[in-house]
């Protein structure tokens, strides 16, 4: 069941008539930016190219340009009639602890939301990351995927990574709008994340080799020096799973091959569907995060 426009419009009132800062002690770009690519997006100011800029402009620059909930009126992200994950991912993105820090006010928000949204069969459910910090997501959506990509946002928060943080952003904006997008930059996700696990452990690689496999088997094998060995059957298992993650990293570089953007393709061809994209997202979120916290148990 989808999430109805009466739903929508009775959560966008309370906000506006509560008086809610949407955008938490974030400045609307900064909040905006963790969820949409703003600088694929088109400007309604003809000084500016991208969306990124204009919001910039009008809401940090010149505070009051704008009204206070001017995003909810903004066609470009047209919340009454977008996607219903994309509507869930603003309103967990709202409760998110980076945004909302104070607990309390949280669940307030988080009571609010879910009270209309069970009308359509849906809620907003809290969990803990590995560093113990509340995370949000909905249920209604693949939550494997929503977790993994919630995981991988504060693992970039927490490193300090804004190029990983954009590349999130940007394969998850893109997974509707431009399949092709989103397969070729969840390839990136990962070449930056093994690069990312590389260089913090001193290890050396090409950057000229663009070969994705070659990069999670240099990963795989450096997480694994020196650790123990936990007997011969477990051992098959573990070399059974390591050929598995292999294997589906190098699909994943096929499917990019064959629909991402990194190469030309015939223009006879058809468009790439969404789900070929999503498959390609929801792999790579798992693989990454899989990597990075083995990486952090090995250190």
């Amino acid at each position: 069941m989808p999430v109805r426009k009466e739903t929508r419009s009775n959560i966008i009132q309370t906000i506006r008539s509560e008086g809610i800062d949407w955008s938490g002690k974030l400045d609307d770009v900064e909040f905006l930016s963790r969820i949409f690519d703003l600088t694929s997006m088109p400007s309604n100011d003809n000084r500016y190219d991208n969306a990124k800029m204009d919001i910039t402009q009008h809401t940090v620059w010149a505070p009051g340009d704008w009204s206070d909930y001017w995003v909810f009126d903004d066609k470009r992200f047209d919340l009454m009639n977008c996607s219903d994950e994309k509507f869930l991912r603003v309103l967990c993105e709202m409760i998110h602890p980076v945004v909302r820090p104070d607990e309390a006010y949280r669940n307030k928000l988080l009571a609010m939301f879910n009270d209309e949204l069970k009308k359509d069969e849906y809620q907003i459910v809290e969990g803990k990351s590995r560093f113990g910090n509340a995370i949000y997501y909905p249920t209604g959506l693949d939550p494997s995927t929503v977790r993994a990509i919630e995981h991988l946002k504060e693992i970039a928060d927490a490193t300090g990574s804004t190029h990983i943080q954009q590349e999130i952003v940007r394969m998850e904006s893109a997974v509707d709008s431009d399949p092709d997008l989103a397969i070729g930059t969840a390839k990136e996700l990962l070449e930056s994340m093994c690069k990312t696990i590389l260089k913090d452990r001193g290890k050396s690689y090409d950057e000229k080799v663009d070969n994705l496999p070659k990069l999670i088997h240099l990963t795989v094998g450096e997480l694994r020096q020196g650790e123990y060995s936990f007997g011969k059957e477990t051992e098959d298992a573990l070399k059974k799973m390591f050929g598995s993650l292999s294997t589906l990293v190098q699909t994943a570089g096929e499917l990019r091959n064959l629909h991402g953007t990194g190469h030309g393709k015939d223009g006879k061809k058809e468009p790439t569907p969404p789900e070929y994209a999503a498959l390609a997202v929801n792999s790579a979120s798992t693989i990454a995060l899989f990597l990075y916290r083995l990486h952090e148990r090995r250190k």
